[in-house]
């Protein structure tokens, strides 16, 4: 694509939106041409915040139709991201899908054939693909460090009561959708990020607390679901909406040569092996990589710079996006499943 310099618009101006507009800022190949909302006092709100005198609206069909708007993101509440979505891809603008990019099957199997028959690159927000963490864990990965993996854990831990704004519509099955797709998607994302495998079978159990606080939640706000991969593996994500404890992300990943439990590593590549040293002076503890961790459910702490970085690259080679809503399908094809399962008492295969 000859065109090295892109519009961008946002359009939703809750909590996350400020954190889009400025990954767009930092990128040189962008300019903040609009910010919208279904509100103009939130739209003006949020241009504001982050010093911008651009175009204010509550009108998405005057961003579609703005021919200096090339990509546009879409940060409204969970079930309106598809409408949005198809008609933005529709117009031929290049998308950036908050996740989840849908809440029911139905939904997220339209926003898939939209994608699929436009010529405009998108991309899903699983951010945490940028994390430090995640960038060593996938660089030890594919440098042989765990060797083949076989059992996998990813946890989702945020306790998501009245504090939160989002709080009124997140806890509404027809606007979230459930525990998994509203949050514990990031983790199933994960999961699939680190195997580079499919799923082909889940079984999933729900379940929810005495919490008063919590009560507003049309769905079980804490589900385990366990995931059967094509090649064999096997993996677990538990999610919780109410937990009453700080923010975890959890990750482990047993190989045949190592394992990783979060940042720490044990195994071969450092002479550890069972336990206990066969060769030598060998690991006789967890090794620890000091980085960034994803430990925190602020958006401020989520590196949407990486995820705009990625897409404007993509648009400018002509490659899709590795999170495309395509490519992103698979992630909420489990979510789906995992919830059917959790109703049903029964596995479910994809």
């Amino acid at each position: 694509m000859s065109k090295t310099k892109f519009g961008a618009a946002v359009f939703g101006a809750g909590w996350v939106s400020t954190e889009h507009i400025a990954a767009y800022q930092q990128n040189a190949h962008c300019e903040m041409i609009a910010v919208g909302s279904r509100s103009l006092d939130s739209a003006k709100r949020a241009a504001s915040e982050c010093g911008l005198s651009c175009k204010v609206t509550d009108n998405f069909d005057e961003i579609l139709k703005d021919p200096a708007i090339d990509i546009i993101s879409i940060t409204t509440p969970n079930d309106s991201h598809v409408e949005l979505g198809v008609r933005a891809l529709e117009a031929g603008k290049h998308v950036v899908m908050e996740k989840p990019m849908a809440v029911n099957q139905q939904e997220s199997d339209r926003l898939t054939e939209a994608a699929s028959r436009s010529a405009a690159k998108s991309i899903v927000s699983f951010v945490l693909r940028w994390n430090p963490l995640f960038n060593i864990i996938h660089a030890q990965l594919a440098d042989g460090a765990v060797g083949n993996i076989f059992y996998a854990e990813v946890d989702y831990v945020h306790a998501i009561g009245p504090w939160y704004g989002q709080f009124g519509w997140n806890a509404l099955e027809s606007k979230s959708g459930s525990a998994l797709i509203s949050a514990g998607c990031h983790a199933v994302d994960a999961m699939l990020y680190f195997l580079n495998d499919e799923v082909v079978e889940v079984t999933s159990y729900s379940t929810k607390s005495k919490q008063e606080v919590f009560k507003p939640y049309e769905y079980d706000p804490t589900s385990v679901t366990i995931c059967k991969f094509k090649d064999g593996a096997i993996g677990k994500i538990a999610t919780s909406l109410e937990a009453n404890c700080p923010y975890i992300f959890n990750i482990v990943l047993m190989g045949d040569k190592g394992t990783i439990r979060n940042n720490q590593y044990y195994g071969e590549k450092t002479l550890g092996r069972y336990g206990h040293s066969e060769i030598g002076e060998g690991q006789t503890g967890w090794v620890t990589w000091p980085t960034i961790l994803p430990d925190s459910g602020d958006v401020k702490h989520h590196p949407f710079y990486g995820e705009i970085d990625h897409l404007v690259d993509c648009i400018i080679n002509d490659k899709e996006p590795m999170l495309s809503i395509t490519r992103s399908k698979h992630t909420h094809d489990i979510c789906f499943a995992a919830d059917k399962s959790a109703k049903s008492g029964k596995p479910v295969m994809l």
